[in-house]
């Protein structure tokens, strides 16, 4: 029971560590902004101190911030933590965090004006402290939003390099890769390299083969029935039905075109077009 009691406080205390050394620099940040903006543009008039206790009484601004920043990270240390778990509901946490903030360090200020600095409070000194305080869960609210965009931009930067990386794997290991077409007139099968296969279009009871070669992109009568090419090429993922008349090699797909109620495909390297059915549309644009 000891024991797990000490791992917990420890586990605790290295939360706080480490977040307080992800946080410190934007609080002392703060802290420091804080300090130079009632310096320079003097919200509070006071003039009981010389020029060195001034200094030190304005300093004293910049502490109040750093020790109640970190005061607000203890208490809502577990909802900090939790922030860039989506499943986790902040909903409540993080505002009461922001209100915290506000809240504490405008007592404290007040307080600070009143007893230390001897100044007289009006309702124009607790707005112009209220407004101060409002940088504090301004600047927190910022640094979180900025950290959980750098976080989400590193996966998707990392999921898209995975992804490159197999389709590189994939290129380069069907693009080597010979197929024969078959034709219900054996004279006319053909051995094509299935990289170089750009479309292949239903023709009554032939199949039109477009395909690359030398540059351009020449065309291939088979006699056979889309269905069965389209079975022919079913162990490579890169072709896909946009009609029932049509199968295209995604490699060579340039863009999607709309004219009124009907879709079709433009292609790479050739003025040849792919109908797109309605039958077909979605996958066809979440492939896109």
């Amino acid at each position: 029971m000891k024991n797990n009691k000490r791992l917990a406080t420890n586990r605790k205390l290295n939360q706080f560590i480490n977040l307080t050394k992800l946080h410190f620099r934007l609080y002392f940040g703060i802290a420091i902004s804080v300090f130079l903006f009632i310096q320079f543009f003097q919200p509070f008039t006071i003039e009981k101190f010389e020029f060195e206790n001034i200094l030190l009484f304005l300093t004293g601004f910049g502490v109040i911030v750093l020790v109640l920043l970190i005061i607000s990270q203890i208490i809502f240390q577990r909802a900090l933590l939790n922030k860039e778990n989506e499943n986790h509901n902040n909903s409540i946490y993080i505002p009461l965090y922001y209100f915290f903030q506000i809240a504490a360090t405008s007592l404290a200020f007040i307080f600070y004006i009143r007893f230390v600095g001897q100044v007289t409070i009006t309702f124009n000194i607790v707005v112009r402290v209220v407004f101060i305080c409002l940088s504090l869960p301004l600047a927190m609210h910022l640094k979180i939003k900025i950290d959980a965009y750098q976080i989400r931009l590193k996966k998707l930067l990392s999921d898209t390099h995975l992804m490159q990386s197999k389709l590189k794997q994939f290129s380069e290991s069907y693009s080597n890769k010979h197929i024969e077409i078959v034709s219900d007139n054996e004279s006319d099968n053909f051995r094509i390299q299935v990289s170089e296969i750009v479309y292949a279009k239903s023709a009554d009871n032939y199949v039109e083969i477009g395909y690359h070669d030398e540059g351009i992109v020449k065309k291939k009568m088979v006699r056979n029935t889309l269905r069965n090419v389209e079975l022919q090429l079913a162990e490579f993922n890169n072709f896909i039905r946009t009609h029932r008349t049509s199968l295209v090699n995604i490699q060579y797909i340039d863009k999607l075109n709309k004219n009124f109620n009907s879709y079709w495909l433009s292609l790479d390297k050739t003025k040849e077009t792919v109908p797109v059915s309605r039958q077909y549309l979605m996958a066809v644009k979440d492939l896109l």
